[in-house]
């Protein structure tokens, strides 16, 4: 099989890559010009270096590698910016071209990534069936590539499914949010000041993400499918699980930050179609998965370190 792979430099999309070669599957990246590639290329992935936005000369690019499969990941994501930026109106030019030239292929099915940010907030864990009420920029992009992308799956008679993500962590992830902040600041003796702990999240490691995506894609699945563990953890049990792994609890300073406002009490999914229809089970569970990436964090500060000692 033949696949097309989007974002596949980003946190997500690199282990996508690995778990769709270790399929045994011909896998093309569509890359934006100008973006590192080197890493995609020595896994012998076959780069696409193209704007999506241009559809028409996408549709040149793509009319000879005639993929079998699209995997949609590529999006605006810079952390603290993505939820009300501008940039998501060319996520969405970006996907459009994607979706006009994908449909003048042979291609027979497409996986969207949306987000769990998509859903209507609610104190009970979110189902495939939640009411979707995007409230920002990016959510409400996300919704409308969705169905754009449902849409054109009918008129082209490809299968189609949104696969909605909820909080993802692992090897890779920007600095600045939860988990890797908590990691670099312990194993750097820092105290790590926190909010109350008390937020409801559902923690998935990316290489379960990058499994279970590839699941839904090899499925027959169409529409909404969460992509989660299904074991709701509070915020405080994260970090202090990390902090337990390190041995070092009496640096986090529970309650030191005011809890935002806009940060919503619980954001969590039950067991649903990924768990129930496809049977999938993670890899990790969170004290396996948070040792991995602990592990993983303290080889890249080693290399970091001994880089920066080489240049003095």
């Amino acid at each position: 099989m033949r696949v097309l792979l989007t974002g596949g430099t980003g946190f997500v999309g690199l282990p996508v890559a690995h778990r769709v070669l270790r399929a045994g599957c011909e896998l093309l990246a569509i890359v934006r010009p100008g973006r590192d590639t080197r890493v995609l290329r020595d896994l012998g992935v076959t780069v696409l270096s193209q704007d999506m936005q241009d559809s028409e000369a996408l549709t040149q690019v793509l009319g000879s590698a005639e993929p079998d499969l699209c995997l949609h990941l590529a999006w605006y994501v810079v952390p603290g910016r993505y939820p009300s930026a501008l940039d998501n109106l060319d996520s969405v030019a970006a996907s459009a071209g994607l979706l006009r030239a994908l449909s003048r292929t042979s291609c027979r099915r497409l996986v969207f990534v949306g987000s769990s940010a998509e859903y209507a907030p609610s104190d009970d864990c979110l189902t495939e069936q939640s009411a979707i009420e995007p409230r920002t920029l990016y959510t409400a992009c996300k919704t409308a590539v969705a169905l754009m992308t449902t849409q054109v799956a009918a008129r082209c008679g490809w299968t189609a499914a949104t696969a909605r993500v909820f909080n993802i962590y692992g090897p890779r992830e920007p600095e600045s949010r939860l988990v890797p902040s908590v990691i670099s600041s312990l194993l750097a003796g820092r105290q790590v000041q926190l909010t109350s702990g008390a937020q409801v999240r559902d923690f998935l490691h990316v290489e379960d993400v990058a499994d279970a995506l590839w699941t839904v894609a090899t499925s027959e699945l169409t529409g909404g499918v969460n992509i989660a563990s299904g074991t709701p953890t509070t915020v405080g049990a994260v970090a202090t699980e990390i902090a337990c792994q390190l041995g070092r609890a009496d640096l986090l300073q529970f309650g030191a930050v005011p809890t935002r406002s806009s940060d919503a009490a619980s954001v969590c999914a039950g067991r649903g179609r990924l768990h129930e229809e496809l049977r999938w089970m993670p890899r990790f569970d969170l004290g396996s998965g948070l040792s991995h990436t602990i592990d993983w964090w303290k080889r890249e500060i080693r290399e970091r370190t001994s880089a920066g000692s080489s240049q003095s």
